[in-house]
């Protein structure tokens, strides 16, 4: 399991969780200790969010720079095959 799939699973179980409180809020209120639980775990949400944003990020980057690296050894194939000619 990749850094991207761990952090999706957590992501999800945050959501769910998060979601779960505030039905709980919606239905009864949260005490004082609740609440300090929600806001950190709404804390957490959003940093894990940010870390799964910026690992996405990388992928693509290392995607695009792969597929780049690729391009500019093909030209150079290519060249090599007509400067052969």
């Amino acid at each position: 399991m990749g850094n991207t799939d761990v952090l999706q699973r957590k992501s999800e179980i945050l959501k769910k969780t998060m979601e779960n409180w505030i039905l709980k809020e919606n239905r009864d209120g949260l005490n004082r200790q609740e609440a300090h639980i929600y806001r950190n775990m709404l804390k957490e949400l959003h940093q894990n969010e940010q870390e799964l944003n910026t690992v996405r990020g990388e992928e693509v980057a290392k995607e695009s720079e792969s597929t780049t690296e690729d391009q500019t050894s093909v030209r150079q194939e290519r060249t090599a095959l007509g400067a052969g000619r």
